[in-house]
């Protein structure tokens, strides 16, 4: 059996393009978020003192451990937890792609590109933005959801000069769906306990939710691959299941897109069983590029990193290779 003290190696083959003052008064600690239905520009926010509007990546400020609300003018769409990034599941509870309010959200959204082509983005426009400010309350679990948007879909068509048409209910899933393949993608490492314990490393594969890695039991200093049963189910609850080659199955879900934990059970003997969780690597989770693999035969495990823009944007200037 084949020994291996670490999960990680390096190969690059898949890729994802997706103070205080003197009364004791500690400021709130600001980190940045991504709002993505793909990315949303042209959003108004608000966290704690934190206000803006989403910029061309979809970009906000949040207050950690503080609530950020979304909205188009005077159409709110809902809050949440702050968190790197963000869609419309946030927004609902329980959010999940059955969900009409959820779904309802993403077509909104989708039918205010400016360029009718949300798949590169989402830009609401600057005179949409102040129109909307006059725009009544949505209804986001309206029945008649395309009557219930009706007047805001004309008026922001004038003020673009393009038709804004309500995509239908099919397409906002699919649009959505692929969003959270992206957004998820990636490479996760932590730990398993209870009657064995070990460390793993899992990869959410960007084309299928699949979710695959190895294990290294602490013990027997043993490494075993891990295949997907079931992808990440992204209708309800983000859950999905794998399984280990020596019969131990993993049930888990992702809390966020950094974080996934669950439990194990030996499926050959019950009373052989405990928790696992893993933490993401390889990159933040809003980065624009990301490369995760994941690799098996004499050795097992996998390797991921991720670039911002920003990061490749400054390599550019240094060589002198910039372009728009």
């Amino acid at each position: 059996m084949f020994k291996i003290n670490t999960l990680f190696a390096f190969s690059f083959l898949g890729l994802v393009a997706c103070g205080g003052g003197s009364s004791g008064f500690v400021a709130p600690k600001v980190l940045d978020g991504v709002f993505k239905d793909s990315n949303v520009s042209g959003l108004s926010y608000v966290s704690g003192s934190r206000k803006g509007v989403t910029d061309a990546k979809g970009k906000f400020k949040y207050e950690e451990n503080k609530e950020v609300s979304f909205s188009v003018g005077n159409v709110a769409l809902g809050s949440a937890q702050g968190l790197a990034i963000m869609t419309p599941l946030d927004l609902v509870a329980d959010g999940n792609l059955a969900s009409d309010k959820v779904i309802n959200r993403t077509r909104f959204l989708m039918m205010l590109d400016l360029d009718n082509k949300p798949g590169n983005g989402i830009n609401i426009s600057k005179k949409v933005q102040a129109k909307a400010k006059n725009w009544e309350a949505v209804d986001f679990a309206a029945d008649d959801f395309l009557s219930e948007i009706s007047s805001i879909s004309a008026e922001a068509s004038a003020e673009d000069g393009v038709a804004h048409v309500l995509p239908t209910a099919a397409a906002a899933k699919k649009h959505l769906k692929t969003t959270l393949l992206c957004s998820y993608a990636g490479a996760y490492v932590g730990a398993y306990s209870g009657t064995e314990e070990g460390h793993v490393a899992l990869m959410v594969d960007p084309a299928t939710g699949e979710v695959i890695g190895s294990s290294y039991d602490s013990a027997t200093q043993e490494s075993t691959e891990i295949k997907a049963v079931t992808a990440i189910n992204y209708d309800v609850g983000l859950a999905f299941v794998s399984a280990q080659d020596s019969a131990k199955k993993f049930s888990g879900q992702l809390s966020s897109t950094d974080k996934l934990s669950g439990s194990w059970v030996d499926v050959n003997d019950a009373a052989n069983k405990g928790d696992f969780n893993g933490a993401r690597v390889g990159g933040a989770s809003n980065a624009v590029y990301r490369y995760t693999v994941a690799f098996k035969g004499d050795d097992k495990g996998l390797g991921a990193t991720a670039v911002a823009v920003s990061r490749l944007r400054k390599k550019r200037r240094a060589s002198g290779d910039e372009r728009d």
